[in-house]
């Protein structure tokens, strides 16, 4: 995966951003010294008018922070408008990375989320498959069934008991291309297991146990 329009896209927010934060800044300062000059005045000046220097340079600030308040909300409209474009990019780069990372850069037994199915647990490869598959199909009953019960009691302490962040987690992982055991080890009615999400990805260390004959993990990959 090329870094570059990534960076492209990253770069036009962040300057975006920036030029809101300088337009909001100078802006505060702009009322602060209206605000200072409208109490210069009042302590100087008399009762009835205001020397017409002061207004003058009151009625010229406070032109200045009309404007700044209308590049202000200018940019953050702006600001708005990209981030669903900053989504949309960043989720075509990993559409992309799965598209063009052929059969020689994936290793054989990577699993595909789009094509996974729903396979059984006869093996950790099998599991990793129904794994994917539930969260492709937001199966919340087969995405249970690819843990021990302690991986279910761990997840659900996190408060992944939630509908709504199960969800959460179904939306965030819509982008996964999929999944690969790159080794493991196994002892007695234990695997431990290095699964990878891309090449180039630190592989996640995983545990498999054997539960009534079918092996189930520990943790999320």
């Amino acid at each position: 995966m090329k870094p570059r329009p990534f960076l492209i896209g990253l770069s036009l927010t962040a300057g975006v951003a920036m030029l809101g934060a300088v337009a909001i800044q100078r802006l505060q300062v702009l009322d602060l010294r209206a605000e200072q000059q409208q109490k210069l005045a009042h302590a100087t000046a008399p009762a009835e008018a205001l020397p017409p220097p002061q207004v003058a340079s009151s009625s010229s600030v406070s032109r200045e922070v009309l404007q700044l308040r209308n590049q202000v909300g200018q940019l953050r409209r702006r600001r708005d408008e990209l981030l669903p474009v900053r989504a949309e990019h960043d989720r075509l780069v990993l559409e992309l990375a799965g598209r063009t990372t052929n059969a020689s850069g994936l290793p054989r037994n990577f699993i595909r989320k789009s094509e996974a199915r729903l396979v059984g647990y006869s093996s950790p490869e099998a599991t990793l498959q129904s794994f994917l598959y539930a969260i492709r199909n937001r199966d919340l009953t087969n995405f249970f069934q690819a843990f021990t019960p302690e991986g279910v009691s761990q997840l659900k302490s996190q408060g992944l008991e939630s509908p709504d962040r199960l969800q959460k987690l179904f939306d965030e992982s819509q982008d996964l291309i999929g999944l690969s055991i790159l080794d493991q080890k196994r002892q007695q009615d234990l695997i431990s297991a290095n699964v990878q999400i891309l090449p180039g990805v630190p592989p996640t260390p995983i545990l498999f146990r054997l539960v009534n004959s079918q092996w189930k993990m520990d943790g999320l990959p």
